[in-house]
């Protein structure tokens, strides 16, 4: 996820952050409008900015024009068309511009609505009063209506239309309005190549047929580009990092919390000695504010058999957050698995399967949870060898492409749990892009992944031999099974012979499912003992994978499971599922 390489989209793109407003707002045009100001061309057209009005024509009035959109398009006004004729659409906008300023509201562009213009066109403001969606114009700029390829290096008024067009599509209080000059340097091909992740376009920055029709679309309408979410997948999340913080600004979790998002990935580390500096405030807050929290290493292999020491750093840091991976909110752990972070896309130099294993291994330990893996197919084919190793780990899967229903899986893999769909998502409260992903199941599902829902849980002591019997308490302990049905987390250790006693009366499965999570047995194995008849069904030899121990045994009577746990090693956490 490094800046992530591989953000959940709101299906109409909006001003999210209101920097000047109201009140404010009209302060700081008035204080534009006192003040001498120097023509500022915004759009590029022309520096000249004679009193306007009804009828006037020619560059002046394309410029006030340009400006216009540019200006108004954060309060969700439909562009004008940008013609150079100052007709009755133009005067309307003039007006409404002159409100929301908190000018005089005659209509006519003099001097000080010209201040106020030239300010609000190159940086965003909101108006206290929204506009409504409109026919969407096509000559918004007024530049040029040529649309050659165009690259990096590339100059002159087509750049112009582009560049103005960009900042016509991007939501300006994430993506800062572009420079308006003619000149396709790094910061234009940067906006381009934004813009092509959010239409789902090949990212490569050049600007040919396709790009051109997505920016002359999102550029005359009232909304901002905005990344469709996948259909079939109503549960949705975000990933953060340092880059969701531009400048130092905090993420408002309230305001992500209400915008629906469900869960949130949060950066905690990244190789040997890199701690996000935001982990501290955004796990806490996020948990806090309602969602469902994961926090994420970047694994880096840049240095041979590193994936324990890597572990234990990640381990110390969400520690000190308060993350136990066992209360209420908390999601398992996240092992980002990916290309190197260093823009050249490849594999981890010294990345191997058995490192990647020592940290999960290491990570479930400490948490009894299973890990997440995000990663790609591709790069598990093409980096890993099509490794299956990885198989009885929940995904969470990056693919951005807006041409497929689910994102290809990994081989061995059955199914996903996250899916990152974009990296171009919009949320109230975050003043940057973010990462965006569905959840592949039911809100229930998702609660039941972040320990949200009533299950059992017991420890036992150590030094136990037989005999053991302990009631279920509630728990906080329950993660979602192989099937629908799901229980809790029970410690076991060498010796120990568990019976949970009389517990459950009526029937939520046809079966029962275990599964070891953590501790250093690699399998166990066990038994059902029926209350009824007081014996016991056949021993199952359980690893780490789902293993059904006992099919048709719900009928309404009570049981007790599992009779004996014979360990293959110190000790075991394990999982059942009924």
């Amino acid at each position: 996820m490094g800046r992530r390489t591989l953000l959940r989209g709101l299906t109409l793109a909006v001003a999210a952050v209101l920097p000047l407003y109201g009140p404010t707002a009209v302060h700081a045009a008035q204080s534009a409008a006192t003040t001498t100001a120097t023509a500022v061309a915004v759009c590029g057209h022309t520096s000249e900015q004679p009193t306007l009005q009804r009828g006037s024509t020619g560059d002046p009035t394309v410029e006030a024009q340009c400006e216009l959109d540019l200006a108004t398009k954060p309060s969700r006004y439909t562009p004008i068309a940008a013609d150079g004729s100052f007709g009755p659409a133009t005067e309307t906008r003039v007006k409404e511009f002159q409100a929301c300023a908190g000018l005089s509201v005659d209509g006519v562009l003099g001097p000080q609505t010209w201040a106020a213009l030239n300010t609000w066109a190159a940086q965003p403001h909101t108006c206290a009063t929204q506009g409504t969606s409109a026919t969407a114009q096509a000559a918004v700029c007024g530049h040029t209506d040529t649309r050659p390829t165009l690259r990096q290096g590339a100059n002159g008024v087509e750049v112009e239309e582009l560049q103005c067009r960009l900042n016509l599509a991007m939501e300006p209080f994430h993506y800062p309005p572009l420079t308006i000059d003619g000149d396709f340097g790094g910061g234009t091909a940067g906006r381009v190549v934004e813009l092509q992740h959010c239409a789902g376009l090949s990212a490569d920055g050049v600007v040919g047929p396709n790009t051109w029709a997505k920016l002359v679309d999102w550029s005359g309408r009232n909304t901002y580009c905005a990344p469709p979410r996948p259909a079939g997948h109503p549960v949705d999340g975000l990933d953060t990092a340092k880059y969701q913080h531009p400048g130092g600004a905090p993420i408002d979790w309230k305001a992500v919390r209400a915008s629906d998002v469900e869960f949130a990935t949060i950066k905690a580390t990244r190789g040997l000695n890199v701690t996000d500096e935001y982990l501290a405030t955004d796990l806490p807050a996020a948990r806090a504010a309602g969602l469902a929290v994961a926090p994420y290493h970047f694994y880096t292999g840049t240095a041979p058999d590193t994936g324990g020491a890597q572990a234990d750093r990640f381990i110390a840091a969400v520690r000190a957050t308060g993350y136990t991976g066992q209360r209420a909110g908390d999601l398992p752990p996240v092992f980002d698995l990916e290309r190197m972070d260093d823009g050249t896309g490849r594999c981890p130099t010294y990345g191997t399967v058995a490192d990647a294993k020592a940290w999960l291994d290491k990570v479930e330990a400490a948490f009894g949870r299973t890990p997440i893996i995000y990663t790609q197919k591709s790069f598990l084919d093409d980096c890993l060898g099509s490794t299956t190793a990885f198989a009885r780990y929940p995904l969470q899967l990056a693919d951005y492409r807006q041409s497929i229903t689910q994102p290809p899986l990994p081989a061995g893999s059955s199914t996903w749990t996250m899916w990152q769909y974009t990296d171009a998502a919009l949320f109230p409260g975050i003043k940057a892009p973010a990462t965006a992903d569905v959840f592949n199941g039911t809100q229930a599902d998702l609660d039941r992944l972040a320990n949200r829902t009533t299950g059992l849980t017991t420890g036992l002591a150590t030094g136990l031999s037989t005999g053991l019997s302990t009631g279920l308490s509630t728990a906080a302990s329950v993660t979602a099974a192989a099937t629908t049905c799901y229980g809790g987390a029970v410690t076991v250790r060498y010796g120990d012979v568990v019976d949970f006693g009389p517990y459950w009366t009526t029937s939520r499965c046809n079966d029962i499912n275990m599964r070891v999570t953590g501790g250093t047995a690699d399998y166990v194995n066990a038994c059902v003992k029926f209350a009824k008849t007081g014996t016991c069904n056949r021993w199952t030899k359980v690893g780490r994978s789902w293993t059904t121990i006992a099919t048709d045994v719900l009928d309404g009577t009570k049981f007790t499971v599992p009779n004996g746990v014979p360990l293959e090693g110190d000790d075991a956490v394990l999982q059942i599922a009924f």
